[in-house]
Order: structure tokens, then C-alpha cells, then sequence
């Protein structure tokens, strides 16, 4: 969500077939990992044996799995991810308004709230 949206993907347009996530999932309450399939592939599992050979090091984990569905369920509710868009809208502004110019940064870019500022000997170089 640090993003403005749960997966950065999202905002491009594109729809993986595996994806894995985890950190932000628990929200840092505890760790906890998942793999998001696409219809396509999950079929392929159905399918076929069912079984889908994988692990993660926070498997299984119903208290991990109880404190990620109340995190996605804060998110929805308070609407966190209007919250990171607007936010991240003004931190990319200040950031600008700020740094934009400084002979030492070479760029800054980013998403929401999640946003990198590069570091340069000399910005006309870089």
C-alpha cells in the first residue's frame, strides 16, 4: 500500500500470473508471507494434482494470518490508500520545492509514500 495501491503493479496496468508479497501484508505485526495466482494458473493446480509445492518461512501461522486480514481490513476501512496517494502527492511536492534544485541531488522519484531521492557529486554529471 506504501504506493497509493496494494501492489505497485496495479498502476501500470499489468496482472501477474504469481505474485509474492508478504512484509506489508502483516503490516509489521507479524510475519507473514503469501502467493497471489491468476485464475489461469490456479486452475492449472485444481486441475491437475491440487497440490502446489511451495513454502514460505511464516507458513500456516493462524495468529500471522489473523493479524493480515485485520491490517486489509484497517485498510479498506479507513481508507489508508486515498490517505498514501494524497500524502505521497505532497511529499513528492516538498520534496521538489525543497531538494529539486540542490547541486548534489540527481532525481527524485517515487509512488505514494514510498519515494527514493538520488544522491550525486555533481548533478550536472550525473
Amino acid at each position: 500500500g506504501r504506493t497509493g495501491t496494494l501492489h505497485a503493479c496495479e498502476q501500470d496496468g499489468v496482472a501477474p500470473d504469481l505474485m509474492t508479497i508478504a512484509k506489508g501484508l502483516g503490516g509489521g505485526y507479524q510475519p507473514i508471507g503469501a502467493v497471489l495466482l491468476s485464475r489461469r494458473i490456479f486452475d492449472a493446480f485444481a486441475e491437475g494434482s491440487g497440490f502446489f509445492q511451495h513454502g514460505h518461512t511464516y507458513i500456516c501461522h493462524p495468529m500471522a494470518c489473523a493479524a493480515a486480514l485485520a491490517v486489509q481490513e484497517v485498510i479498506a476501512r479507513d481508507d489508508l490508500l486515498a490517505n498514501v496517494r494524497a500524502m505521497g502527492a505532497h511529499l513528492s511536492q516538498r520534496l521538489g520545492e525543497r531538494f529539486g534544485n540542490h547541486a548534489h541531488i540527481g532525481d527524485i522519484r517515487g509512488r505514494g509514500l514510498f519515494m527514493g531521492v538520488e544522491l550525486v557529486e555533481d548533478r550536472s554529471t550525473k
